[in-house]
C-alpha cells in the first residue's frame, strides 16, 4: 500500500530556497537551504538533447539567461557552459537529499517516446527516500500507472474542462494519488469537493497573507520565494 503521509509532513518549497542572486533555484545550494530549514522540496525535471536528466523549471533559457535556446536542443555540457551557475543532474540532487526530506518531482516536458519517464524511473528505482511524481501530462501519468504502479503519482489540475486531465482521455483510465491545484484557479467550494476524494496540495504561496488564507483549506502547500516572505514562527 502506498504511503503518502510524507506529503503532509512539512511544507514544500518550490525549487528549494533561493533568491536567484546568490543562491539560484533548482540548485544543490537551494536544496541545502531547504534541508537545513526542514522543508520538503518540489523541483522540476527536464531532459537535455543528450538525454541527461536535469533540474530546470523552464523549457527554454529565456527567463534565467535571456537566451532563446530550448533545453531539448542543447547538450548538458553546452547548458552548463552557457549558465553562470551549476545546473545539477537529477542524480546529483538525489545524492544530496538522500531521504533527508520528502521530494516531489514535477515533470515539465514529455515526448511520445517516453525518454524522460524511462530515465527518471531508472534513477528513482534506486532511491531510498520518500518521493512522488507530479505531472500535468496525462500520457506521463498513464505511463507511470502502467509501468511503475508502486510510484506515488499526482496530477496538476487545470482550469479547463471541469478541472481534470482525465476529461482529455478517451478509453484510458488515469489513476492518481493526489492533486495539485493553482490557488488562483478555484473557489473554496470546488476545492472542498475535490478534497472529498483526494489529497490536495495548493500552489504557489508567495506571501504570508496567502499562507494564512490557504493553510487550512488545502492538505498541504507549495511555498515559493521564501526569502521574500514575512514568514511566521508557525511556518519556520
Amino acid at each position: 500500500m502506498k504511503d503518502i503521509n510524507f506529503l503532509k509532513s512539512s511544507l514544500f518549497v518550490n525549487k528549494g530556497i533561493y533568491d536567484n542572486q546568490i543562491i539560484y533555484e533548482n540548485t544543490l545550494e537551494s536544496f541545502k537551504e531547504a534541508i537545513k530549514n526542514k522543508y520538503s522540496i518540489i523541483f522540476s525535471v527536464n531532459l537535455t538533447k543528450d538525454n541527461v536528466m536535469i533540474l530546470y523549471y523552464d523549457n527554454d533559457l529565456t527567463r534565467l539567461m535571456n537566451l532563446k535556446d530550448k533545453i531539448s536542443s542543447i547538450t548538458y555540457e553546452e547548458l552548463n557552459y552557457l549558465c553562470s551557475y551549476h545546473i545539477p543532474t537529477l542524480k546529483e540532487a538525489l545524492e544530496l537529499i538522500n531521504g533527508q526530506v520528502g521530494i516531489i518531482l514535477d515533470i515539465r516536458t514529455t515526448s511520445h517516446k517516453y525518454y524522460l519517464e524511462k530515465i527518471l524511473s531508472t534513477t528513482l528505482d534506486n532511491y531510498q527516500g520518500s518521493f512522488a511524481i507530479l505531472s500535468k501530462y496525462a500520457k506521463s501519468i498513464y505511463w507511470f500507472n502502467k509501468n511503475k504502479p508502486d510510484y506515488i503519482v499526482g496530477e496538476v489540475l487545470t482550469k479547463k474542462r471541469n478541472l481534470s486531465l482525465t476529461n482529455f482521455i478517451v478509453n484510458c483510465c488515469i489513476n492518481t494519488d493526489f492533486k495539485s491545484i493553482n490557488i488562483n484557479y478555484y473557489d473554496l467550494y470546488k476545492i472542498k469537493k475535490i478534497k472529498e476524494d483526494s489529497f490536495v496540495l495548493g500552489y504557489l504561496i508567495d506571501d504570508q497573507e496567502k499562507y494564512l488564507v490557504y493553510k487550512d483549506i488545502f492538505d498541504n502547500l507549495f511555498i515559493d520565494n521564501v526569502y521574500e516572505l514575512q514568514m511566521t514562527e508557525e511556518i519556520l
